[in-house]
């Protein structure tokens, strides 16, 4: 069986992206919070754990553009042409 290897290059900006959908989405919240005059904001804390599931939300979409703009430029790379 082979082994897998993640390099800690590719880690790190995995979860640079990941901080970043986190604050997107801690962002989001905050907006809400302000918008809708009737709530207060210990929301923060109380709605952490839905903050972060849409963090892996927005995490899981910006992964599925990524992958696809990876497989667009795909044929176009030096190394996927076949010459």
């Amino acid at each position: 069986m082979k082994d897998l290897v993640i390099s800690a290059k590719t880690i790190k900006k995995e979860l640079l992206i990941w901080l970043l959908c986190f604050l997107a989405a801690f962002g989001m919240n905050v907006y809400s919070i302000i918008k809708f005059d009737n709530t207060s904001f210990i929301e923060l804390i109380t709605q952490l754990h839905i903050v972060v599931i849409l963090s892996f939300v927005f995490f899981a979409l910006l992964y599925l553009l990524r992958l696809i703009f990876r497989l667009a430029a795909y044929p176009f790379t030096r190394k996927g042409s076949k010459q």
